[in-house]
């Protein structure tokens, strides 16, 4: 399945895996030493996975029902670069996004963290 409809389920938090294209992608978190964000930061990023959800949930329908492989390369594109404006939007770069992301995958504690603040975020 694309990347881009690629979902998983870690109560929530990971809705998306790659916000943008694979170019842009940041370097593997197992080159840098794991940063340490604080509430703001992960308030900003809850905020962006909600909306970046919400974005997925509102374009897989689109995108499973295209005809041709172009008809579902341009809903990805749109659907992109709806998502990159939904995190600069929450405050956030892309970068950090996805750093944020990574990190929550591999670290319990800040995925609970996070899911808190997504929870806070789903209420609004």
């Amino acid at each position: 399945m694309n990347r881009f409809l690629t979902t998983t389920a870690l109560a929530f938090l990971t809705a998306w895996a790659s916000v943008v294209p694979a170019q842009t992608v940041a370097p593997p978190a197992a080159q840098q030493a794991p940063r340490d964000f604080n509430d703001t930061e992960l308030k900003s990023f809850a905020v962006a996975l909600v909306q970046v959800s919400r974005i997925n949930d509102n374009y897989l329908p689109i995108y499973y029902a295209a005809k041709t492989p172009e008809e579902q390369q341009a809903v990805e594109q749109k659907a992109s670069q709806e998502m990159v404006q939904a995190v600069q939007g929450a405050g956030m770069t892309v970068d950090q996004y996805q750093e944020i992301l990574s990190l929550a995958r591999s670290n319990p504690e800040v995925a609970n963290r996070i899911n808190e603040h997504v929870k806070e975020a789903v209420t609004r």
